[in-house]
């Protein structure tokens, strides 16, 4: 029993700390863009899209996903953690425009999120 709740408290820390090594990137891209340092905005901007489509898409549905295989509540956890998955796809979604967005026109006028709102 201590075995399965010491394993999911690890896949726990991992996940948070996959999500939070990306944060860091946005975060710096915000204070950029608030500088109005357009550059710098976009560079981390693009540092931030390259390391959440590593850790978040990559890395946390080839090794956190799978190694959760032989935990006791198994349908359970995978299912919520299917679930995130999804949410992370339709976020890189939204963040894949904004980039093509970017590179179209050069510059970001209006964020994405509101315009998908509209429509």
């Amino acid at each position: 029993m201590i075995n399965i709740f010491l394993k999911r408290c690890i896949i726990g820390s991992i996940f948070l700390a996959l999500h939070d090594a990306s944060d860091v990137f946005m975060e710096v891209a915000k204070v950029f863009k608030y500088f109005e340092n357009e550059l710098g905005a976009t560079v981390i901007f693009g540092l931030f899209a390259i390391s959440r489509v590593i850790l978040q898409l990559i890395f946390f549905s080839f090794r956190v996903i799978k190694c959760t295989r032989d935990m006791f509540i198994y349908y359970m956890f995978n299912t919520m953690l299917l679930m995130l998955f999804v949410f992370q796809i339709y976020w890189w979604v939204l963040i894949s425009s904004m980039i093509w967005r970017r590179l179209k026109s050069g510059k970001l006028r209006e964020d994405i999120r509101s315009a998908l709102k509209e429509s």
